[in-house]
């Protein structure tokens, strides 16, 4: 077990602290929910006397919380056998950048010090001056963030009071203090509203997925996060945004191409579908930004896009059908394709149920990541390498692009031609992706191999 320790300076800066609200959180709210996430299972949350209880999305949590008013006995305490995050409230870190402290372990030291200088900003220095540990550079500013050994009894201070870093300096004093650097980009320190622009933006640096196409991470990013800054704190939820801005955006852009004359439709319907992906980003930037990701979140944006696929396809197939009614092989070539997305769509979603993942994306990730690469032919590896033109942000630019010059019947043969493909690749690839899952399910359930003893 991990126990945390949430330290808001007892003053009135430290009750401005906790309150300052930025990316749809308080300070205080955030710092619970980092901690959370990054692996804290019973967290003790000091706070200046009269400051108001955390929100509901907090109080939910499935974790022991406990907020005690600074000079009061704290019912939370920790033993020798776990080892202690602690965290200086006016400290904002991404909450990897906690993980990666709390999973690189105390080690037999009675204290970890994460060292990183945040850009532009005034750290804290932990040691004394002049003072190295671990053979570190005493020039290094603390993140606000150290890990400690139970033993070390850090509960106590909470009933004590007193500056943090001198009661925990003296506890430490004889057992070791160790420094591990930390990434100056995930951690801001918010003493200021200047601090607290900052970490917003350090918070929104974070929000592109590493499985993300050319076309979102260079062109949508530029867009969708202003707008979720904006949106962040309008108090909606990421829900709401998939339903008031990216569905019917999407909805709008079908109804516009299903009737693609005058040219006016079919721009408009191309830019929609184009916005309909730069404000697909803003729902899980904003989850993201918020704490507030979930299993059901993903597959509700999963539903939510292909219910707007769906309706953009049926259009297509009615302007196709309404530009060529005396070529029946538009429509016969449209009515295959739609079939062959419901095909791939059944197929990623029984996948999608059996890996309990909540995004369909991650068939195309897993394919790339999972499968091994002797087992995947030349054809295998042309879809692997081409499979990014099946993203949400990929197809909408081309569909933006071809609407511009105004060519309905590319727009049409790029989708057509592109659905059979993609659903030949999901058929091709569908027993290897199971196989794949089924041997990390049981490398899972085996555990990590036994340690085997020195001579």
């Amino acid at each position: 077990m991990t126990g945390g320790l949430l330290l808001f300076e007892d003053s009135p800066r430290g009750s401005w602290t906790a309150g300052c609200r930025f990316g749809g959180l308080t300070t205080l709210e955030r710092g619970i929910l980092t901690m959370a996430r990054a692996g804290v299972d019973r967290l003790l949350v000091a706070v200046p006397a009269g400051l108001s209880a955390p929100g509901r999305r907090v109080r939910r949590l499935d974790i022991d919380l406990e907020i005690a008013d600074w000079g009061d006995s704290p019912r939370t305490t920790f033993g020798p056998s776990e080892e202690v995050l602690i965290l200086l409230g006016d400290h904002v870190h991404h909450h990897s950048s906690l993980t990666a402290l709390v999973e690189s372990g105390a080690s037999g030291d009675g204290l970890v010090v994460q060292v990183s200088p945040a850009p532009g900003q005034e750290g804290l220095s932990f040691l004394p001056p002049g003072v190295a540990a671990g053979g570190g550079d005493p020039g290094l500013v603390s993140t606000g963030a150290l890990l400690c050994d139970g033993s070390l009894q850090p509960h106590q201070l909470v009933g004590r009071g007193g500056p943090a870093l001198e009661f925990l300096r003296g506890r430490a004093a004889g057992r070791g203090v160790r420094t591990t650097e930390g990434d100056p980009s995930l951690w801001r320190r918010v003493e200021d509203r200047r601090g607290a622009r900052q970490a917003k933006a350090m918070l929104f640096g974070q929000v592109t997925k590493k499985t993300s196409g050319p076309v979102s991470r260079h062109i949508n990013a530029r867009l969708s996060i202003p707008i979720s800054k904006v949106l962040v704190e309008t108090g909606l939820s990421p829900h709401l945004v998939t339903v008031l801005l990216v569905l019917t955006t999407g909805l709008a852009a079908a109804w516009l191409i299903s009737d693609p004359e005058p040219y006016w439709r079919l721009a408009l319907a191309g830019f929609l579908w184009q916005m309909a992906a730069v404000l697909d980003r803003c729902d899980g930037e904003i989850a993201r930004v918020k704490l507030c990701e979930s299993r059901f979140g993903a597959w509700f944006d999963t539903v939510t896009d292909n219910l707007a696929y769906v309706a953009a396809y049926a259009a297509f197939l009615k302007a196709a059908h309404g530009l060529h009614p005396g070529q029946p092989l538009y429509l016969y070539a449209g009515l295959s394709a739609v079939a062959a997305m419901f095909l791939s769509l059944g197929i990623m979603y029984h996948y999608a149920l059996r890996t309990g993942s909540g995004s369909l994306q991650n068939y195309i990730v897993g394919f790339a990541r999972h499968v091994p690469r002797e087992e995947k032919g030349a054809l295998y590896r042309a879809l692997e390498r081409y499979a990014f033109l099946s993203k949400r942000d990929s197809f909408a630019f081309v569909h933006f692009v071809f609407a511009l010059l105004g060519a309905f019947d590319l727009i049409y043969l790029f989708t057509v031609g592109g659905l059979h493909l993609f659903a030949i690749g999901v058929l091709l690839s569908r027993g290897k992706m199971l196989a794949a899952h089924r041997r990390r399910s049981d490398a899972a359930a085996e555990g990590p191999p036994p340690e085997v003893g020195g001579r």
